[in-house]
Order: C-alpha cells, then structure tokens, then sequence
C-alpha cells in the first residue's frame, strides 16, 4: 500500500510538472514573437511591407479594416492654404500606406493649437515648430538652440541620427512621442538698416524676439540690445512695418508677413542662427513604437523634398542681395557669443546636455579643425 501511494504521489508530480512545463513552453514561445515582431517593426533594414504587417499583427486590437484612424493638428500662420498645411497633407497619402488614416485641422494660432494638445483630446499629434517642444521633449526642442546647427546639411545629418531606432528613447517618454521633423530653413537677424552687419552693432537697438525661445531673447541681452518680445507673428509684423531696429526669427513668418511688402533697406546676416523645424509631436499611447519609427524614417527621406519647397518660398521673396555677408573673423565673434549662450542656458537648465553634445559632434564631423572640436565644453 505505501508503495503504490509513493507511485501514485509520483505520477501526480510528473503530471503537474509537465503541465506546467508546456504552459511554460506555451508562455515562453508568446515572448519569443512578441520580441520577434517587435525587433522586425523597427528594424530599417526589413523591408516596409514586413514591418507593417508585423505592427499589425502586434496591434491587431487597435486596428479597423487595417487602419488606424488618427487626427493630426497643424500650425500654419496661412491657414489650410498654406505650405505648413500643403506638407501636412503630402503626409497624410503616405501615411494611409503605413496604416495610418488620417484627418487634419490646421490652427493659425501656434499657441491655441498647444494649449488645445494640453487640455482637449481633439489632437492625436500636432505639428509645430521645434522652438515650442520643450514641454513635450527637451532634447529634441534643444535642436533649435542658437548656434547649435549652423547650416542645413549638419541639421540633415541631426535627422538621419535621430531616424536610427537607437534614439527612439531619447526621442519618446511616458505621455508623448518625437515622430519626424521638417526643415523650414533658418533663423536669422532681420535688420531695417542694411549699415547693421554684426551682431554688435545692434547694441542699444530695440530687437523683435519670439516671446517663446529664450535663446534668442538671450542673445539681444548678451550684445546690450532690448528685446521686443511677443508672439513670433506680432514680432516679424513689428519688423515689417519698422517699428522695431531689427528682429531674431525664422525666416518662415517673414515669407508670410513679408511676402507684399518692399524690402527697402532691409536685410538679414547671411549666418543664420539656427536651423528651425517642424516636429510632429505624438500621444505615446496612440501611436505604437513601430508606427513613430517609420514616421521618422519617412521625415528623412523627404528631408531634400521639404528643404527644396522651402527654398523655392525664400527665393520667391527675398533676392540673393538681401543677404548681408559677415566676415571669418565676425563669424567667429558670433559663434563664440552664441557658445557662451548655450552653455549658460545647458547649466540654467533649459537647454538639453545630451543634444548640445550630439549637435557638436556634427558641427565637427564638418569643420573637424575648430577648436571646440579638441578642447570640449559641451
């Protein structure tokens, strides 16, 4: 009798273990291809048909008649006519093929259209410029700081880095998502009084600044001018009718204010200040990891597209005599002066170590000889 109860205890046992080892097994291969979809949906190098398949298959719960249905708001200062809003909806024809349905409302108020992002659930994702992100994503918002990227090409090569699946961390937190950016040119100084070729020679002059960027706000307080803040908008109207000396924006809102208006004895240093974006700014939740990265990747494959129609705008109102030419030696003044700014607003805060770091490594795999590029300080 105890014999056959040792056996019949035993034989329970290896029931059990066995049970719960194929339950195990079962659990185990569940893992394996989640992990194996979720490697195949960010993997660049797969081809795009695979990895939308595989985000559909790893979001079958969130997906209608193979879609995702998903309301993208955008700032244009034009309105639907504009080419903010032109871009936008070149988006929204690709992005149906990545499974992604989506409708737009423009907003011609940048501000209304965060504060309705903040506080309303209308926008699934909004597109607005780079400057006004950093509530949302510092280091991505730091792509913007003044002298950071001084020309289109080290901005170009910012966006391939940042299309590497790699920094979808730095670009991605718990409520909100970096997508892809646009490039909309530079920022540069406008002067009414073509006689201002530095920045020093601004001193004691009254300077429109955008309310919103601190960094150039900084940069008037750094030469002994005053700055005209408001609203980015207001500011480039103030230099065109010439009630300010000079303004600080991005060249984008002086094709829209500027667009009728006689340029005069205005113009605006050839050395722009930064490069400005536009960044397609998510709702974590909403958008799946896959779908953000493709995004991205998409962003840079129309990097050139963008940059073109861009251009094409620019030309179309300011001729190549508008631009005022600074000397080596002035540029050099500046880039220091804009150096000391970074680092300033980096230490206060506002300004993002890890991207200051990441945009002087491309300055220098460009202009490899310049000091900082062997003597770091960011």
């Amino acid at each position: 009798m105890i014999i056959i109860k040792k056996i019949i205890v035993l034989l329970t046992v290896l029931y059990f273990s066995t049970a719960w080892g194929l339950d195990a097994s079962s659990n185990s291969l569940d893992a394996r291809k989640k992990a194996r979809l979720e490697s195949t949906v960010v993997n660049p190098n797969i081809p795009l048909e695979k990895r939308i398949h595989a985000i559909k298959e790893l979001h079958s719960d969130i997906f209608v008649d193979g879609h995702i249905k998903r309301t993208f708001c955008a700032w244009d200062p034009i309105g639907k006519s504009g080419p903010i809003a032109a871009t936008v909806n070149d988006q929204v024809l690709r992005s149906l093929h990545y499974g992604l349905n989506l409708s737009v409302i423009v907003f011609q108020n940048e501000n209304e259209l965060i504060e309705n992002f903040l506080t309303e659930k209308t926008c699934d994702a909004i597109l607005v410029r780079g400057a006004l992100v950093a509530q949302f994503n510092k280091f991505s918002a730091t792509i913007e700081a003044v002298g950071a990227l001084p020309e289109s090409k080290h901005l170009q090569l910012l966006t391939q880095v940042l299309a590497d699946p790699k920094m979808g961390k730095s670009l991605t937190n718990d409520q909100y998502t970096v997508m892809g950016m646009a490039t909309v040119g530079g920022s540069y100084v406008f002067v009414n009084d073509r006689s201002d070729t530095t920045l020093t020679s601004l001193k004691q002059k009254k300077i429109g600044v955008d309310s919103s960027n601190l960094g150039t706000e900084t940069i008037v307080n750094t030469v002994g001018a005053t700055p005209v803040k408001g609203a980015l908008m207001e500011s480039v109207q103030s230099y065109v009718d010439g009630k300010v000396d000079a303004m600080i924006s991005p060249a984008l809102p002086y094709i829209v204010a500027g667009n009728s208006q006689d340029s005069g004895n205005k113009g605006a240093f050839a050395n722009s200040i930064s490069q400005s974006t536009l960044q397609l700014i998510g709702r974590t939740e909403l958008f799946p990891l896959g779908i953000a990265q493709i995004l991205r990747e998409d962003f840079l494959f129309k990097f050139d597209t963008y940059s073109q129609r861009f251009m094409q705008e620019l030309n179309g109102v300011v001729s190549e005599d508008f631009w005022i030419s600074m000397s080596e030696a002035e540029t050099k003044k500046q880039n220091k002066i804009y150096q000391d700014i970074r680092i300033k607003l980096r230490d206060e805060g506002y300004y993002d170590a890890s991207m200051l770091r990441l945009a002087r490594k491309i300055r220098c795999r460009f202009e490899p000889a310049n000091s900082e590029c062997t003597n770091s300080v960011e």
